[in-house]
């Protein structure tokens, strides 16, 4: 990535993807759109500190830069923010193979694949872009287990910015080259651990899912992955083929890399992960250790 993209996309009014704070017209958004004020942020943070207070046997961080991703994702709602925030907390007891004995040099080797990063700016409406690129994943270097831990500490690290709290995700699923060994993978264990993603277990507000390239295999798994969706998700995911104007209908060309139309300049996929989740390991890894005991 040359300094002179850098200094077109600010002129362009395109925001980093990293943000030291929340831009104006964000915090015009969590008005508008989460009923975010000085008012309702404090009456909902004590209203969901109670409620975990009073929940037995669970134990979590109660810091208000935590709690506050899990009451945008519920607009302060803090009874529907807390109940997100249990479901988090009981999907990673039930995957304790994912959760409990986490290895770094494990997440490390996914990540350095390249097979999930993010653009280094944000689309016109403040998401984060992540791209998901399903053909560099390698179940035989990194089994299923490890991918979906890989995947749950990215989205964290992504959601643990206010900003991206506020303005939601967009993710671009590139499934070519996805093959037999890797639906086999996909048992319906884990596809309904994926569908729970989307639904109420992260504090992540999905603005859209586009899958690009899409193969008669993954049709597969979609058709049991949109069983157990809800109709608000389904809505927001789009099928584009190979149809790079249609994807860039939703995301711009400015953003996007070359592989799908756009000016991006290509840049070391793998790296950017590392080099993002590095710091990012001793807050995720304090992450599981919470939950119910």
């Amino acid at each position: 990535m040359t300094s002179n993209y850098e200094e077109t996309m600010k002129a362009k009014g395109y925001l980093p993807y990293h943000l030291d704070h929340i831009p104006s017209k964000m915090i015009q958004i969590a008005k508008e759109e989460l009923n975010e004020t000085n008012e309702t942020r404090a009456a909902a943070l004590d209203k969901i500190r109670k409620y975990i207070k009073k929940e037995r046997n669970l134990k979590c961080p109660m810091e208000d830069e935590y709690l506050l991703q899990f009451l945008r994702a519920r607009k302060f709602d803090a009874k529907r923010a807390f109940s997100l925030l249990q479901n988090k907390y009981q999907v990673k007891k039930s995957y304790p193979e994912l959760y409990d004995s986490i290895n770094l040099d494990d997440l490390r080797k996914v990540y350095s694949s390249g097979a999930g990063y993010c653009y280094p700016f944000r689309d016109p409406d403040g998401c984060v872009v992540m791209v998901l690129s399903l053909d560099k994943w390698n179940p035989g270097e990194s089994n299923i287990c490890h991918a979906l831990t890989a995947l749950t500490g990215l989205l964290l690290n992504v959601v643990d910015t206010p900003a991206t709290q506020i303005s939601g995700v967009r993710i671009l699923v590139d499934v070519r080259g996805f093959s037999f060994r890797q639906m086999w993978s996909l048992t319906p264990r884990y596809i309904l651990l994926l569908s729970r993603a989307l639904r109420n277990c992260l504090p992540v507000r999905f603005k859209g899912i586009h899958i690009y390239n899409e193969s008669n295999i993954f049709q597969n798994i979609w058709l049991l992955l949109k069983i157990v969706l809800t109709d608000k998700i389904k809505n927001r995911v789009h099928f584009h083929g190979d149809n790079q104007k249609q994807l860039q209908k939703f995301i711009p060309k400015d953003i996007l890399s070359a592989e799908y139309g756009g000016e991006k300049p290509d840049f070391n996929a793998g790296e950017w992960c590392c080099n993002e989740m590095e710091p990012f390991y001793e807050k995720f890894l304090a992450m599981v250790k919470c939950g119910y005991f």
